[in-house]
């Protein structure tokens, strides 16, 4: 590292730690690579943690480690049993262990012990040399050795189906390759690693959720931070954005979803590694003239499992600890006897006490209550251990928010309570998780194009219907229900579409005595505040008949149905106001609109379903609720039934009615937590509605279809279409369109899964009301 850093003087204290066992555990550390970082500018939000339980401020008290040297440097000890009962575990990651002496442990401790401890354990060595290769031996006697330039992201030993073994994942430097290895624990005999190219790396970090899925973060040389997991043997691509230059290291808590990033510019941000999650990124420490270079968490299978960070800097030596509620720093002092010359140097400028650490490791005792970690010297290339103080450690495990640390207080005896979740209980409204069945293809346009879509019944061949979706950045599409784009309309930036039936063409002559009926999709186009109108063959084409002109200012939202063979409209804009049109369609297919009705919500509103069976319209304010239009008359006037509260959240978008065993269904998009509201229709006063829950659509990894966030615009038939779809279909705008990221789409769920959510929610909604 360049010799103008410079290192701060830490002063010796009298805190006295006890020293780190010979056996690294579970290392889980990211290894970054030290090339010169290019990349595009970072796509994600950036957002500033400025309340009191995130913002990152040092502690006062002064707390200083002493730190021992590690005579082999940087390695690791996994550990695992030869005959332990895996009876009730059906894929589970092992904990690892402080020594080869596990049956000495007392039973009283065992007793105290979160962790299982066995008779039979034996322990696996693995040492990582960037420039050499891993070495790799057991308590055994075997060993074997992987020649080429590594950096490693995890090790881990694997147990599934009474089989136990070795998980290794590391970046081959040399082909620029990210690598699985999986090790037989006894033998350590090696198959073939399972391989992802990328475009180089500059920080690699890996971790396994309690769930057993292994997710692996790597930001290449372009500056792009690429998200996958290891499922069924092979590396599934989640999802890829711009992050920008400056990343050196990043490690992942996956029971929190929290990913952190080591950013030599601007200092650790802080990410939801959900797929679904906003594209957000949060600056949690920032130091002047301090350049971060490591950061890790404290790995941990179990679901409780707190969110412990730490980072470092060549510029400290220190290390800065992090728990939701408290961030502390911490000086490390170095008192080994150094021989080296740069070690003379710096003694001789009363500085031997410092270190430069770019690196550092966090891990757990056996008995879960002490923190140890791990750091590296830049300048000297020596690894050091040390163990935190009790205090310091229970702080960071169990610290309740709102309440203080005192780090050298010798009258405090005991630490806060663990966090507890007081308003668990407080919502009881239940989610139910669907699977997507089928995904459209992406749309062409980038950003925020697809936004809602509309179901057209082929009733020739149910199996020939389409789904038609806006790409509001400039066309009308059209998919077949296997997903596929069949045709694309350049019409403009339209918003939101609807269709209608058996819609009547004026009559050529006045005693013909059939009328001409026709099917539509109507479409609010925002290139010129108008209603874009085409006809539907029975093939399912569609062909562009016209607009209808409207005096909104920013025509948004729109819905359709047709009375007495005439298409009705409800279109609004941005600043609440709706405006109602009839259609007419002339013996050439010329199109006119004849505006019947306005009126406004107080807000912007967006999506709109008509029930002609009970001549309701439902009207979303999107940051409000629901609203019932009355429309046997054009008098008449709006009226909110359903306000926005939990466990719904803003916005409301999308509205879309479902018949279920003989009940009408309003399924509205709960846009603010990726899911969708559930209302039960009064079966007599339609202006009722009584929330059942909510719905969720997650991914189906088998099928490489990802689940859906922050829908816009819905749309649900009851209609048989065949195939998978014979009891109705389900279709929704995909915000957030992953697994890989591509531009947006849309997902297709089948109603039968959609009824089943439905009975479940509406079951324990009976439950319910059966125990008050």
């Amino acid at each position: 590292m360049t010799n103008q850093r410079h290192t701060k003087t830490v002063f010796k204290t009298t805190i006295t730690t006890a020293a780190l066992s010979s056996a690294l555990l579970t290392l889980f550390g990211c290894a970054a690579s030290h090339g010169t970082n290019t990349g595009a500018d970072t796509s994600a939000n950036i957002k500033l943690a400025h309340s009191e339980s995130q913002l990152v401020k040092a502690e006062s008290q002064s707390i200083a480690l002493p730190l021992t040297k590690l005579k082999n440097g940087l390695g690791l000890t996994l550990h695992y049993q030869t005959h332990a009962d895996h009876s009730n575990t059906k894929s589970a990651y092992k904990d690892a262990y402080k020594d080869t002496h596990a049956n000495n442990t007392s039973k009283d401790a065992r007793a105290n012990h979160k962790h299982k401890v066995y008779d039979d354990t034996h322990a696996i060595n693995i040492n990582v040399n960037e420039h050499k290769g891993i070495s790799l031996s057991n308590s055994d006697g075997k060993k074997h050795f992987i020649a080429g330039h590594y950096s490693l992201a995890r090790a881990e030993v694997v147990e599934s189906n009474s089989k136990q073994w070795v998980s290794l994942v590391v970046f081959n430097n040399n082909t620029q390759y990210i690598e699985v290895y999986r090790i037989n624990a006894a033998s350590l005999e090696i198959d073939q690693p399972q391989t992802q190219l990328t475009k180089g790396s500059e920080a690699i970090c890996a971790t396994t959720s309690s769930a057993g899925e292994l997710q692996i973060v790597n930001i290449d040389a372009t500056g792009t931070l690429n998200q996958y997991e290891f499922y069924n043997g092979r590396f599934l691509s989640l999802r890829d954005f711009a992050i920008g230059p400056g990343i050196k290291s990043c490690a992942i808590n996956a029971n929190t979803e929290t990913l952190y990033l080591a950013d030599e510019f601007a200092g650790v941000w802080q990410l939801n590694t959900n797929i679904e999650s906003e594209l957000a990124k949060t600056l949690i420490f920032h130091g002047k003239d301090v350049v971060i270079e490591g950061v890790a968490t404290l790995s941990s299978t179990k679901k409780d499992a707190k969110d412990v960070a730490a980072w470092v800097s060549p510029d400290a030596s220190g290390v800065w600890l992090k728990a939701p509620c408290l961030t502390q720093f911490v000086s490390l002092i170095n008192t080994a006897n150094e021989s080296n010359s740069a070690a003379r140097q710096l003694k001789a400028n009363n500085r031997s006490t410092s270190i430069q650490p770019e690196f550092v490791h966090l891990s757990l005792s056996e008995e879960g209550s002490h923190i140890s970690l791990v750091v590296d010297d830049d300048l000297s290339s020596d690894v050091f251990s040390a163990e935190l103080p009790s205090k310091l450690s229970a702080a960071l495990l169990h610290r309740q928010c709102g309440t203080d640390f005192k780090a050298t207080s010798p009258k405090e005896n005991h630490m806060e309570k663990a966090y507890t979740n007081n308003s668990a209980s407080q919502h009881a409204n239940l989610t139910i998780k669907v699977k997507p069945d089928v995904e459209t293809d992406p749309v062409e346009n980038h950003g925020d194009a697809a936004d809602d879509p509309a179901i057209w019944v082929n009733s020739h061949s149910a199996s020939q219907s389409r789904i038609i979706g806006t790409d509001k950045k400039g066309a009308l599409n059209s998919y077949d229900l296997a997903g596929k784009l069949v045709q694309s309309l350049p019409v403009g930036r339209v918003n939101n579409v609807d269709v209608g039936y058996n819609v009547s063409v004026a009559q050529i002559k006045a005693q013909q005595s059939d009328t001409p009926l026709i099917d539509i999709a109507v479409a609010s186009n925002r290139s010129n505040n108008s209603l874009s109108v085409s006809e539907i063959d029975k093939r399912g084409h569609m062909t562009q008949l016209g607009h209808i002109s409207t005096t909104l200012n920013d025509i948004y939202g729109m819905c359709l149905f047709v009375s007495g063979g005439i298409a009705h409209v409800f279109a609004n804009d941005t600043s609440g106001r709706f405006e109602r049109y009839s259609v007419s369609i002339a013996p050439d297919k010329t199109i006119d609109g004849h505006l019947t009705q306005s009126f406004s919500l107080p807000s912007q509103p967006e999506g709109c379903v008509v029930d002609t069976k009970t001549r309701t319209a439902y009207l979303g304010e999107e940051s409000a609720g629901i609203w019932a239009l009355d429309i046997t008359s054009n008098s008449n006037q709006p009226q909110l039934i359903a306000e926005i509260e939990a466990p719904v959240e803003a916005d409301i978008e999308g509205l879309a009615l479902f018949n279920v065993d003989a009940q009408t269904y309003l399924i509205a998009s709960s846009q603010g937590n990726n899911s969708y509201a559930i209302y039960h229709v009064h079966p007599e006063n339609p202006e009722v509605l009584e929330l059942m829950g909510l719905v969720q659509i997650t991914a189906d990894k088998a099928a490489q279809i990802d689940g859906v966030s922050e829908t816009d615009g819905l749309d649900v038939t009851n209609a048989n279409l065949g195939g998978r779809f014979t009891e109705g279909l389900w279709v929704v705008q995909d915000g957030r369109n992953v697994m890989p990221s591509e531009t947006q789409n849309f997902k297709l769920v089948a109603g039968a899964s959609l009824k089943n959510a439905i009975r479940k929610l509406a079951n324990a909604k009976r439950e319910r009301h059966s125990d008050m």
